[in-house]
């Protein structure tokens, strides 16, 4: 049977969750959709309450398709066009899996490298930043509750996965680093001041991590008081750079100084 109705329970839930952060907060589920987010959330072992794919889908992702009628606890068919309005893609592939988010967070007392995000409003920025962290081998992200959310569609496509991976947590920025600072982090605020440090010039700890401001106002005042240093990114021609492709940059100024 093939569902077309957009009156549909599953497909109700579904739409709501994607659109919904309150909703997904509340539920600590989120939709993953796409041969690649819903291959990943099987490869790392993720809870998959329900699944809704299209017959097409099912013909062109064979393997992801099959995972998911075994993984779900639900899978069901649904038209091209419900699956058209569902998904928040132009192109939508017709794979939607609804899924447990993880109970992790990253072990502060042996992580080495990790990236806090401060107020970062836009969801492509807080994937992207996540994905970096994820390629350099940082060992988890802290975000504040007034980020994007991480679980959002358009995050989680950004982050092409990483998120699924990565150790990621959202709460009190302001506590959280009074705690890594009590764990021994030395915490660095990007950020212009008096007292910033040139990129490139500084010798970075075993235990560091980096907080990056929101797009517009960058790092609060209550958090910039917080950190133990300020560091800049020397930069000519522009006033400044995204807020994900500053993080990169400073990203892998501290990959290059992981302790062995």
């Amino acid at each position: 049977m093939v569902i077309t109705s957009r009156k549909n329970d599953a497909v109700k839930r579904f739409c709501e969750l994607l659109r919904s952060k309150s909703l997904r907060d509340e539920e600590g589920m989120f939709v993953a959709e796409g041969d690649h987010l819903c291959g990943e959330l099987i490869k790392c072992g993720y809870e998959i309450p329900a699944a809704l794919l299209t017959e097409k889908a099912a013909e062109k992702y064979p393997e992801t398709a099959q995972a998911l009628r075994s993984r779900a606890a639900e899978c069901a068919v649904i038209s091209g066009e419900l699956a058209e309005y569902i998904s928040d893609t132009k192109a939508p592939q017709g794979l939607f899996a609804l899924a447990k988010k993880p109970d992790i967070s990253p072990d502060l007392k042996s992580a080495k490298r990790l990236v806090l995000l401060d107020g970062v409003q836009d969801p492509g920025n807080v994937g992207t930043i996540i994905r970096t962290a994820e390629a350099l081998g940082f060992d988890g992200a802290v975000m504040s509750q007034d980020c994007a959310d991480i679980w959002s569609p358009k995050a989680l496509r950004a982050s092409m996965g990483s998120a699924l991976r990565l150790p990621c947590i959202t709460g009190s920025l302001g506590d959280i680093i009074n705690n890594l600072r009590a764990e021994g982090f030395s915490v660095y605020g990007a950020m212009l001041d008096d007292t910033a440090a040139k990129l490139g010039e500084l010798s970075f700890p075993d235990k560091a991590a980096v907080v990056i401001g929101s797009e517009g106002a960058g790092i609060s005042p209550e958090i910039a008081r917080l950190c133990s240093k300020a560091v800049y990114i020397p930069i000519s021609g522009a006033e400044s750079l995204n807020a994900a492709a500053a993080a990169a940059i400073i990203l892998w100024e501290l990959s290059k100084r992981l302790p062995d």
